[in-house]
């Protein structure tokens, strides 16, 4: 990635703060495995900080952050050179806003053109179950995307980390059993209602007049829904259109790149070594999927040092780390500015985690260093 690292952390930071936020909805949704009760009752803990002026600051500047920064970074790539988990995430990450566009439009928007409508989960549920069925299953997806996207994003992020022992076992449950609660949840509110709204002709006729308030300003809905779409499905293209243009353009400016054991392989200017690598079908260990934090794809320059870009950064801080020697840099970072390069590889293709966690113990087995003839 070309972004600079304090960008990347904000990111990062502003994810986190979205994550908090989605884990209180997914939580209050399981709550309705008990009663629609339980979960108004528990908003007022989950929820309502959201709702405060620096909560709701917090979380909307948190959402265009990562909105924004995430189409930067697609818009940055030189290759399509992603793991299957990278794809993954980077789609389901485009697509959360579609699927959630409609509900922020109805509770969010609609709330502040009329302040009479004063939604609770009872009334949410009936709206999605009863009235708008095709909005409760984007509902699902939509929370189905953000957890996915936002737990792929944190485990990459903390199985790296030394302290991934203690927590990985607890941690890891909760990636499953958190969404799972919610969805079963959601589907239990929803029985709930319906039955509630077939036996119960007051709170039926209820239910009713907040849907008149909401087909009163239909238009006016779906005209700021649009317009939010339109803007985002702009941007979006546009990211993809630079990603694919740049990606395209390196096609023209071919560089030999040499590994070990004989392999060579055809890169482009701009791409880094371990773009190459896997555009190529090269065995290379990347562990963090190129952002410089867990130094698997470490390689030996044997020669053509100059064919690539500089230390910088976040690559020099995990060379820090590992405890690399001179000559040695991050595949993930070294890009190709047009001479050929050779270069050997430090890990074996099947290097996992710990070998970021623990670098000591995946020291790499290298000739010994050439000493003038008759020295020790």
């Amino acid at each position: 990635m070309l972004l600079p690292p304090f960008v990347r952390r904000l990111r990062l930071l502003g994810g986190l703060v979205l994550l908090v936020f989605a884990l209180g909805h997914l939580i209050n949704l399981a709550l309705a495995l008990d009663s629609i009760e339980a979960m108004n009752q528990a908003r007022a803990v989950l929820l309502a900080p959201w709702r405060t002026l620096p909560g709701t600051v917090l979380l909307a500047g948190s959402m265009l952050i990562h909105a924004v920064l995430g189409l930067l970074t697609i818009a940055s790539r030189r290759s399509f050179a992603l793991s299957r988990t990278d794809w993954v995430q980077l789609l389901l990450g485009v697509a959360t806003v579609p699927l959630l566009i409609n509900h922020l439009a109805l509770v969010g928007v609609f709330k502040t053109l009329n302040s009479q409508f004063q939604p609770d989960y009872g009334l949410l549920f009936a709206i999605f179950w009863k009235y708008m069925p095709t909005n409760a299953l984007l509902q699902v997806l939509g929370v189905v995307a953000v957890w996915v996207h936002g737990a792929i994003g944190l485990y990459t992020w903390l199985v790296l980390r030394p302290a991934w022992r203690r927590i990985g076992p607890l941690v890891t449950p909760l990636f499953f059993l958190v969404p799972i609660a919610a969805l079963l949840g959601f589907a239990q509110g929803g029985k709930d209602v319906m039955v509630r709204l077939a036996g119960n002709g007051e709170w039926q006729a209820k239910i009713a007049d907040n849907m008149a308030l909401i087909t009163a300003s239909k238009a006016e809905i779906d005209s700021i829904r649009n317009g939010m779409l339109l803007g985002y499905s702009i941007l979006t293209l546009l990211a993809f259109a630079t990603f694919i243009m740049r990606a395209l353009r390196t096609r023209a400016q071919p560089v030999p790149v040499l590994y070990d054991g004989g392999v060579s392989a055809s890169g482009k200017r701009g791409l880094s070594v371990l773009e190459v690598s896997l555009l190529n079908h090269v065995p290379h260990a990347h562990v963090c999927s190129g952002r410089a934090r867990c130094g698997t794809c470490l390689i030996e320059v044997d020669s053509g040092a100059q064919g690539l870009t500089s230390i910088k950064g976040d690559e020099a801080a995990t060379l820090h780390r590992i405890h690399a020697r001179p000559g040695q840099r991050l595949a993930c970072q070294a890009r190709l500015t047009g001479a050929p390069v050779e270069v050997t590889r430090l890990r074996p293709a099947y290097a996992d985690a710990s070998a970021s966690r623990n670098p000591e113990e995946w020291k790499p087995v290298l000739p010994p260093v050439a000493t003038a003839e008759g020295a020790p």
